[in-house]
């Protein structure tokens, strides 16, 4: 059985024609904005199977390489499309290439062009196993890696358009009053919200990490404090909005333990840096 090792599962490879895009009507349907519609195919036949870009913007690598035409594959090769990263497994003969998977999203950030295409379909449907986050977890987390990428190399622009739709999902879930949301994903979305904002030196994605931790009701965590005093003595944030934060903290100061007190205190010391008193 040849098979997808792709965010910790397994999905068969069936023979025939396996199409990888956003489409979903794909085989394997991806919400990722640096993959098109339709982006690559798997042809499986005999117990091989090759790797071939559909013609998208931004190709298809191989163990970190860049391909085209169709790619013969081997056992444990790893195909990465967008920013996601898929290893293919079960082939009959051959051994496996040398790969370096350190490289593979440095260099997925080196060559992606986003797509100006704005459908946007929504995806891993074949891959979500009861139990685990849902897709914009996993989504945060690989592109937020690329998105870090092009903000160190200056792409501004194109990390904001890689975070903006997963970032404002995460909020509108807290908002909506969902299923409730992984600290860690929070902790991570607020985060890349403040380096953007630093980044681009503009207030929207600093108040999205106060509008947040705003809607969870809960203390910023201390990592983002820290980088905030850094932040906002060069970008101011929305005034108004940190103060209903920090007023709603103090609604309930008399349930916090000693350590969460003090991370309150460090909350309240930002008023200073954006004007309040």
């Amino acid at each position: 059985m040849i098979r997808l090792r792709y965010l910790g599962h397994n999905l068969e490879v069936p023979e025939g024609q396996f199409v990888i895009g956003r489409s979903s009507k794909c085989q394997l349907s991806v919400d990722d904005p640096l993959i098109s519609r339709q982006h690559a195919v798997l042809i499986v036949a005999g117990g091989s199977a090759t790797v071939e870009d559909l013609g998208s913007r931004n190709g298809v690598l191989v163990n970190g390489e860049k391909v085209s035409g169709a790619h013969t594959l081997v056992d444990g090769d790893t195909i990465t499309v967008g920013s996601q990263v898929m290893t293919i497994h079960g082939l009959a003969s051959g051994s496996a290439r040398p790969r370096r998977p350190e490289m593979q999203t440095l260099q997925t950030a080196n060559l992606f062009e986003l797509s100006d295409d704005p459908t946007l379909e929504t995806g891993i449907r074949p891959l979500k196993p009861e139990g685990d986050p849902d897709r914009r977890v996993n989504e945060l987390s690989l592109i937020g890696v690329v998105a870090e990428k092009a903000m160190a190399m200056g792409k501004l622009d194109d990390a904001e358009r890689l975070l903006e739709r997963p970032l404002k999902d995460v909020l509108a879930r807290v908002k909506k009053g969902g299923p409730k949301v992984d600290p860690a994903v929070a902790q991570r979305a607020a985060g890349l919200g403040v380096k953007l904002g630093a980044a681009k030196q503009g207030a929207a994605w600093i108040d999205y990490a106060i509008d947040l931790y705003l809607a969870l009701g809960e203390l910023l965590p201390q990592p983002i404090v820290d980088e905030l005093y850094t932040v906002l003595r060069k970008t101011p944030c929305d005034a108004e909005l940190l103060h209903a934060y920090v007023e709603s903290l103090r609604a309930v100061a008399d349930t916090l333990g000693a350590n969460e007190r003090f991370l309150m205190s460090r909350i309240e010391g930002l008023e200073p840096l954006v004007g309040l008193k």
